[in-house]
């Protein structure tokens, strides 16, 4: 499998995930121009891809599925997801296999109406991806677990948000347990999946506004001290790494 960004922030969120049988979308929060023009950058051609899952329903996620959904590209999300969003699509209840890669879904604590996580598995190989969640659950911990690469949000410094332009009440539902992950609570996780055989983690859904990339690769790294692996960054304006797993 070979995982990459196309964009990861407010102003839009799309991963690539390369399986056996084409390419997955997770998540469409990009015109679908766009979303191909930025694959084309890192050497993808995207015709179409071959499924779209959603982790969840807010605008940022969702922006180009219209689009995909006229050009009849089949859209996995949990049935929560689907009933919000009014759309056709493949409900997820647990295992599925999604060109050939096996789909384990988990719960993540979102203010969204059945948000999920996901952890893909071929071959041996694992890796999962939790963006837009307020906490760290045991049930997030123990789905990534075991993964040798984990997409996780990192989207702001405490100490950044709080003393920000943003109004109380924002601030306070980007705080909240359904929320978003700060840098510090990305790096504890992180820190715990690193013993159990963590190989590299790709940062995502960082605030351009309460955060910097280098305050959240500081926060990680520290928290990682003596780890051999690897830390990316997601943009919110172009690609990011390519990752293989």
């Amino acid at each position: 499998m070979r995982v990459l960004s196309l964009g990861s922030g407010s102003s839009g969120n799309a991963f690539l995930v390369e399986a056996p049988r084409g390419w997955v979308l997770v998540d469409a929060g990009l015109p679908w121009r766009e979303l191909r023009r930025r694959a084309a950058k890192v050497g993808v051609q995207l015709d179409r891809p071959s499924a779209v899952l959603l982790t969840h329903e807010h605008t940022d996620h969702v922006r180009g599925l219209s689009t995909l959904l006229r050009r009849g590209v089949e859209v996995w999300a949990s049935p929560g997801t689907l009933r919000a969003l009014g759309v056709p699509g493949k409900p997820i209840a647990g295992g599925e296999e999604i060109l050939g890669v096996c789909l384990r879904p988990f719960r993540v604590s979102h203010d969204a109406a059945q948000p999920l996580g996901f952890r893909f598995e071929l071959d041996g190989a694992a890796f999962g991806l939790a963006t837009d969640l307020g906490q760290v659950t045991q049930e997030v911990l123990s789905a990534l677990s075991g993964c040798r690469l984990v997409v996780l949000e990192a989207n702001h410094d405490l100490p950044l948000l709080l003393s920000g332009p943003y109004p109380w009440h924002l601030k306070m539902r980007i705080m909240s347990p359904r929320g978003h992950l700060s840098n510090d609570e990305a790096a504890r996780a992180v820190a715990g999946l690193a013993r159990k055989g963590l190989q590299a983690v790709l940062l995502a859904h960082l605030s351009q506004e309460n955060n910097s990339p280098a305050l959240a690769l500081e926060a990680v790294a520290r928290a990682m001290d003596g780890w051999a692996g690897r830390l990316y960054l997601t943009y919110p304006d172009r690609p990011s790494a390519v990752v293989s797993v």
